[in-house]
C-alpha cells in the first residue's frame, strides 16, 4: 500500500456505511418499532420452539415495560454503525498506526474474545424431559446457541454482537495497514458482515427448530450467516496473499485457519451448533488477529 493510499480512503467506503446507517435507521424507525415492542412481547413470541411444554421467556426484548429504552437502541447503534467509518479512516488509511490507535484494537480485541467466551457459559433456563430447569454443561456444548442465550439476556447478546463486528472489523484494518495489504473487497466484506450481525441481534432466536418461512427466523439465522462469513474472508485474503509471496508461517496460519472454519461449517450442516461450538472460530480469529498485530510471530517473514 502506498502511502497516497493510506493517507486518502475512497469516498465510496464513508457513503456505503452512511447508506446502510440510514437503511438501518428506517427499518428500526417505521418497521421494526411495532414489531419489537408489540410482536415480541407477545406469549408466542416469547416462546421457544421445539419444547414441550414450551418455555415461555419473560421477556425477550428487554424492553417490556420501559419501551423508552428502544429509541435510545435505535440511536445507540446507528451510531456503533458510523464508527465504522472512523474505523475505516484512523485505522486502515492512517499513515502510521500509533499508540492511541494500537493499545484501543489491542483493548477492544481482549475485551471481546473475553465476553464472547464468557457469554457462551451463561447460565440458560430450557425445558428437559417435560421439565423446567437449568441447561447444563452439555447442553450447553450441543445446543444452546449464543442466539438462544440472546432470548433470556437480549441487552447481553446485543453487546455481543457491537463488540465482536467492531473488535474483529478493527483489527482486522489493523493487521491490513501493518502488513502494508490493501483489499478493497476484504473491506466491503467486512463492511456488509458487520452490519449484518445487527439484524441478528434485533431478530430473536426462533428457538430449538428453524423455520425460514418465518421472517424473524430467516432474518436471524441470514444475519448471522453473513456476519460468520463476511468478516472471515478479508482475514483469509490477507493469508493468502503474504502466503502465495511469503509462504512459511502465513501458509500456516492459512491452512490452520480455514481448518477451523470448514469444521465449523461441517458442525452446522449436521446440526451440531451451540455458543460453545460457535466461539470456536470467533476465538480463532481473536488469536490470529492478536499475533498478527501484537506479536512478532509473522514479521520475521513478513521483512
Amino acid at each position: 500500500m502506498s502511502e497516497l493510499e493510506k493517507r486518502n480512503m475512497p469516498k465510496g467506503y464513508a457513503i456505503l456505511w452512511l447508506i446502510i446507517t440510514a437503511v438501518y435507521g428506517a427499518w428500526m424507525t417505521f418497521i421494526m418499532r411495532d414489531v419489537v415492542l408489540i410482536n415480541y412481547e407477545t406469549e408466542a413470541a416469547r416462546q421457544i420452539s421445539g419444547y414441550y411444554p414450551p418455555y415461555t421467556h419473560p421477556d425477550i426484548t428487554g424492553m417490556m415495560g420501559r419501551h423508552w429504552l428502544y429509541p435510545l437502541w435505535v440511536i445507540g447503534s446507528c451510531v456503533a454503525l458510523l464508527l465504522f467509518i472512523v474505523y475505516i479512516k484512523k485505522i486502515l488509511y492512517a499513515e502510521s498506526l500509533g499508540k492511541g490507535v494500537t493499545v484501543a484494537c489491542l483493548i477492544l480485541l481482549i475485551v471481546g474474545c473475553v465476553f464472547i467466551n464468557w457469554y457462551g457459559f451463561f447460565d440458560v433456563t430450557i425445558v428437559k424431559d417435560g421439565v423446567v430447569t437449568q441447561a447444563t454443561f452439555h447442553d450447553k456444548l450441543t445446543f444452546i446457541t449464543a442466539s438462544m442465550t440472546g432470548l433470556q439476556y437480549p441487552w447481553s447478546f446485543r453487546a455481543w454482537g457491537v463488540l465482536a463486528s467492531a473488535s474483529v472489523f478493527m483489527n482486522t484494518m489493523y493487521a491490513y495497514n501493518k502488513y502494508g495489504f490493501n483489499s478493497r473487497l476484504g473491506v466491503i466484506l467486512g463492511t456488509i458482515g458487520s452490519a449484518a450481525i445487527f439484524i441478528t441481534v434485533n431478530c430473536p432466536s426462533w428457538g430449538v427448530e428453524k423455520d425460514f418461512t418465518v421472517l424473524r427466523c430467516l432474518g436471524h439465522w441470514l444475519g448471522a450467516v453473513l456476519f460468520a462469513g463476511c468478516c472471515a474472508i478479508p482475514l483469509v485474503i490477507l493469508l493468502f496473499s503474504k502466503a502465495i509471496k511469503e509462504k512459511g508461517r502465513f501458509l500456516g496460519a492459512l491452512i490452520a485457519f480455514g481448518l477451523v472454519l470448514i469444521a465449523l461449517a461441517v458442525l452446522t450442516v449436521a446440526g451440531f451448533k451451540s455458543a460453545i461450538i460457535e466461539n470456536i472460530p470467533m476465538t480463532a480469529a481473536y488469536v490470529l488477529l492478536f499475533m498478527l498485530n501484537f506479536t512478532g510471530f509473522f514479521e520475521k517473514k513478513a521483512a
